[in-house]
């Protein structure tokens, strides 16, 4: 009888390595854990994120701003709370989503700039379809105007400024820890489904990038890193091209040719140590005792009816964020064009048992929105729509269509409780870190 060949555990290993996706060996063996940020890389990366950018700036290697842009500094948007935080309506991006995109190689989605350097690139929304003003923005108020009858080929709406604190922390959570968020939204709705009763209406879901990575950052979750989440928004909202991203061109001028690449990738990686480098949201709780109790109140109240289902207090390691990081289903109210300048594309189907999982967000997906901070990040939604935090509540639709109708159902005193907890999660007191700001160590 022949003897039987014996494969040894690390040829195991090394076949396993062979054979399976990078982005799932990064997933297995990268140790978790935030990145640590030296305190001049910080610093210099602050002079970056407050520096107004001009053409043919001395601190880029090629043009410099624009040729179209958003705004002239990073901090010109993200400012509320502290440098590095949201920002008003009046920075908001408008975004467009072609249904049935002409052949005139204008992207499916993108980006309508509102400033150019000169009146040549000026964007313009006719420039994407015909039908829409020859002006770079339409107000919100007419956006969100739901007696407005749909267009059937063009969606426009618009992305408010978030707020970054904290976002080295979020960096650093394992793609395991929401594969096990994924993981519980579908076995509850497995177990529910076995009962015979209705689906669950919370049933959130990981962003799965086309590298396979996960996505954490953008409303729609587009970017893996936060590394990447600046060079996008370097390249996009300001006009400065990176290794990895080219500038934004011009909608009328798509034959732009820009000169050299703006940012290294060591000036990327000092804008992310800064905003690595930024304190992490707090709760504040009153001093009173009758406030106290108002407070501990309300958090009861926001677990009861459903607030925390998708706003877990916790994340992993991360404790006060209030976010599981997943996408869920807000509703056809909050629809809008997918992909803005993130690296998400269509992905096949997923059939998982009766359970259909497609890795690209729906127009209706977004990301559950961390509320640490939340007291100091109006307004709110992905458009900035709500005005203030109860509108925010009760414009939840989808998924949350139940929570909020309870909420709407609380009485008086138990809605203002709810409100009172969410008020006391403000952002840092202190958002800048301090040290050298010589514009000579950023060039």
């Amino acid at each position: 009888m022949a003897a039987r060949s014996r494969v040894r555990p690390a040829h195991w290993i090394v076949l396993a390595l062979a054979i399976a996706p990078a982005w799932k060996v990064v997933e297995r063996f990268t140790s978790p854990g935030p990145k640590e940020v030296s305190a001049e890389s910080a610093a210099q990366g602050q002079v970056l994120f407050n520096h107004e950018w001009t053409v043919n700036d001395p601190l880029t290697k090629g043009d410099g701003l624009g040729p179209v842009f958003n705004a002239k500094s990073c901090v010109a948007c993200h400012n509320q709370g502290g440098a590095g935080g949201g920002g008003p309506v009046e920075r908001n991006v408008t975004v467009y989503g072609l249904v049935n995109p002409p052949k005139n190689g204008i992207a499916q989605s993108g980006v309508v700039h509102q400033g150019a350097i000169s009146p040549k690139y000026q964007e313009t929304l006719n420039l994407v379809h015909a039908s829409l003003p020859a002006q770079p923005s339409i107000p919100l108020s007419v956006l969100t105007d739901r007696t407005r009858p749909p267009s059937t080929e063009v969606v426009v709406t618009q992305r408010n400024t978030p707020a970054l604190f904290g976002d080295g922390l979020i960096d650093a959570v394992s793609d395991e820890t929401l594969l096990s968020l994924q993981r519980q939204h579908s076995t509850a709705a497995r177990l529910v489904g076995l009962n015979g009763a209705k689906d669950p209406k919370v049933r959130g879901r990981i962003a799965r990038l086309a590298d396979g990575r996960v996505g954490r950052f953008g409303w729609k979750l587009e970017f893996a890193t936060l590394n990447d989440f600046v060079k996008a928004a370097c390249a996009n909202e300001l006009g400065l091209s990176n290794p990895e991203r080219p500038q934004a061109v011009p909608l009328g001028q798509l034959a732009y040719q820009s000169e050299g690449t703006d940012l290294t990738d060591e000036q990327c990686v000092m804008m992310t140590d800064f905003i690595r480098a930024l304190p992490v949201p707090q709760q504040v709780l009153p001093t009173d005792s009758t406030e106290r109790a108002r407070v501990a109140s309300g958090k009861e109240h926001f677990n009861k009816i459903g607030c925390a289902d998708c706003h877990t207090e916790s994340l992993g390691p991360i404790a006060g964020i209030y976010s599981d990081m997943l996408l869920h289903d807000m509703g056809v109210e909050l629809e809008s064009s997918t992909g803005y300048y993130g690296s998400i594309i269509p992905q096949p189907t997923i059939s998982n048992d009766k359970f259909a999982v497609s890795e690209q967000p729906t127009p209706a997906e977004w990301r559950t929105a961390p509320l640490w901070g939340v007291a100091d990040s109006g307004p709110y939604m992905h458009d900035g729509r709500a005005a203030t935090l109860e509108e925010a509540v009760e414009l939840h639709r989808g998924e949350a269509i139940d929570i909020s109708a309870r909420f709407k159902a609380l009485p008086d005193a138990d809605r203002r409780a709810i409100l009172a907890f969410m008020k006391t999660l403000r952002a840092p007191s202190q958002a800048e870190p301090t040290g050298s700001k010589s514009l000579a160590s950023v060039r």
